[in-house]
């Protein structure tokens, strides 16, 4: 792979991204696609809670780019490019943002570096999913920035039921 794969690759990993959420997603996905780019080690946190509040935080302060724009500034990057993810971070009928996280093979150890520092980059789509979200259904693709009053409805729920469980193992 080189350079010039990398926007081949990003779209590819786009199209993925799409389906994704489409399959698991019940929100409306607009096509005007906007994206944002996150270096992994900029979001701080202890767990997974303060991460997430942590990303939510610096991405609504970025800038929107084009496709073309952020394909640019990763080819800066490219011989440091590590593993590339695309993620939706916001979607409404208006317009997605997509995140395009990256990870810096400079991050890692020097024996570690000295392992894969020759490989290409890995591209990667995903779509994170809430802890109440069963086999077959469909969440809110904004559940990780807010979620709305059905984020915060199935989540109680879900609580509400984990913690009925446990009670239950418990008499036993």
């Amino acid at each position: 792979m080189n350079r010039e794969d990398l926007k081949d690759n990003i779209n590819i990993c786009i199209a993925n991204l799409l389906q994704l959420a489409k399959i698991y997603c019940c929100n409306t996905i607009s096509p005007n696609l906007f994206y944002i780019l996150s270096d992994f080690n900029e979001f701080e946190g202890k767990n997974f809670t303060e991460q997430r509040m942590s990303r939510n935080r610096i991405n609504n302060s970025k800038t929107l780019l084009t496709l073309d724009s952020a394909v640019e500034i990763l080819q800066k990057e490219f011989n440091d490019l590590y593993d590339v993810t695309l993620y939706i971070f916001q979607a409404n009928r208006k317009e997605t943002i997509i995140e395009i996280q990256y990870y810096r093979k400079s991050n890692f150890d020097a024996d570690y570096l000295a392992v894969v520092k020759d490989n290409p980059p890995m591209f990667h789509s995903k779509v994170p999913m809430p802890v109440y979200a069963w086999e077959g259904r469909k969440f809110d693709i904004n559940w990780e920035s807010g979620g709305g009053i059905d984020h915060v409805w199935k989540n109680f729920l879900w609580r509400n039921f984990l913690y009925k469980r446990k009670i239950k193992n418990l008499k036993r």
